[in-house]
């Protein structure tokens, strides 16, 4: 990369405050072979952005793109890098040989050039890319160039800030000076750029950004959000493009996210995985239940059962008939284990304190529809309903997948959707389309 002026034609970026120059006085003997005792020897690997610290240096079976050599200085370089120091100085037969050896991934390239000539100038070349500035500070950070860490870090701090440059201040080792500060300029960036984080044309941007960036997002932009289904739905959309594996998921996704979904009325749990099948136990509160109805709805936290993911939804239906409506609807379907689920929704009632069963449903796990029951309303919500104890709604939801190949025969009615209703009333037709409002 050619040193001076920068040949994209972009102005000069100033040296701002603090922005020392270091033994400025070298450049001439950079990569001149009457002032080097060394030939450094790059190999440049194809493996992307992953990054490696010292010890790390991706050999195996990492193929090499290219070889570069650079006529160097061994005593400039480790003044400026304790990388090089202990490169040259280890006793190791290499540290004793005219040429030494560095592997770097192809997207330090031109970082690592940059860098080399920083040892010999102090300058950084006049940039206004502060994506080629983060590569930079990865780089000094793993060849251990002090100087041109702190450097990089007050440049990037007046520089504006881009997507790419954003999500990569997020995964900064603390070890770098300034990380905290551009860290939280990365965080304000991605939550103004995403104020309307649910608009169509950002989803597609949205789901490559890492978690950091996803709980910045919505730390910041949740108050006003009009839509807490919509909201909920993202996270849920997100997690699953970014963990497929669904224990990882759940985690990330009870741990860092649901708590942070303003969700009007939450549905607390404990959940039993036992696979191939769990059990869920819920409880809602009678104030919610009556306050947040009919305009609103409750919703829990996903649930897996042999990698399928599920969750329940409980709302009130006005037609044909008001009535109390508990639906368990399966999210999208990914797990591998194929055959038959069965389904049970049970409810503690007084006076004898145990659960009873309420519905009950067999499908199989190609049935993306949702699956429930309905109580009349009026039976639900009286002072003296048989449904609350203590004020709470208790319900236990029974989840269990039977593999394709132990089932002995066809379920001749696993994918009809009618609902029987435990008091032998005529059977309720309830269609849920996944992700339909409910």
């Amino acid at each position: 990369m050619a040193g001076g002026d920068a040949s994209s034609g972009a102005a000069p970026v100033p040296e701002t405050a603090g922005e020392a120059e270091v033994d400025a006085g070298f450049e001439f003997a950079f990569d001149n072979e009457a002032f080097s005792d060394r030939v450094l020897r790059i190999e440049v690997v194809g493996a992307g952005r992953k990054r490696r610290r010292e010890g790390e240096d991706g050999e195996g079976n990492t193929p090499v793109l290219r070889v570069k050599t650079v006529h160097i200085s061994s005593v400039i370089l480790a003044a400026k890098s304790s990388f090089f120091f202990k490169l040259f100085s280890n006793g190791m037969k290499e540290s004793g040989q005219r040429q030494s050896t560095v592997r770097i991934a192809d997207s330090e390239e031109n970082a690592f050039m940059e860098l080399l000539r920083f040892m010999y100038n102090g300058r950084l070349t006049p940039t206004t890319e502060s994506t080629l500035l983060v590569d930079i500070l990865m780089a000094a950070d793993k060849f251990d160039v002090v100087s041109c860490i702190k450097l990089c870090g007050q440049r990037l701090i007046g520089l504006p800030m881009t997507l790419e440059s954003a999500v990569r201040c997020l995964d900064l080792p603390c070890s770098i000076s300034m990380a905290a500060d551009l860290s939280e300029a990365a965080k304000k960036f991605l939550a103004k750029r995403y104020k309307k984080f649910l608009s169509t044309k950002f989803q597609d941007e949205l789901m490559r950004i890492p978690l950091a960036g996803i709980v910045a997002i919505l730390s910041r932009n949740l108050p006003g959000v009009a839509s807490e289904k919509s909201v909920y739905d993202f996270v849920l959309r997100w997690a699953d493009l970014q963990y497929p594996n669904s224990e990882q998921r759940r985690e990330i996704l009870s741990s860092s996210l649901l708590p942070m979904v303003p969700l009007r009325c939450s549905m607390t749990n404990v959940i039993l995985i036992d696979q191939p099948s769990c059990i869920i136990n819920f409880s809602l509160k009678r104030e919610h239940c009556s306050g947040s109805f009919p305009s609103g709805s409750m919703r829990s936290p996903p649930f897996y059962c042999a990698g399928h993911g599920f969750f329940l939804s409980a709302h009130r239906r006005m037609e044909p008939s008001n009535s109390f409506v508990l639906i368990i609807q399966k999210l999208e379907d990914k797990g591998l284990v194929r055959g038959t689920v069965d389904y049970d929704i049970e409810v503690k009632t007084t006076p004898s304190l145990e659960f009873t069963t309420l519905w009950r449903r067999t499908t199989t796990t190609g049935c993306t529809q949702g699956f429930g029951c309905s109580v009349p309303w009026s039976e639900v919500i009286p002072d003296d309903s048989p449904f609350f104890i203590d004020d709470k709604l208790h319900i236990r939801v029974h989840v269990k997948i039977t593999p394709a190949a132990v089932v002995m025969h066809a379920l001749a009615t696993s994918m009809m959707c009618f609902i029987h209703d435990e008091r032998g009333e005529a059977p309720v037709l309830l269609t849920y389309e996944l992700g339909e409002q409910c």
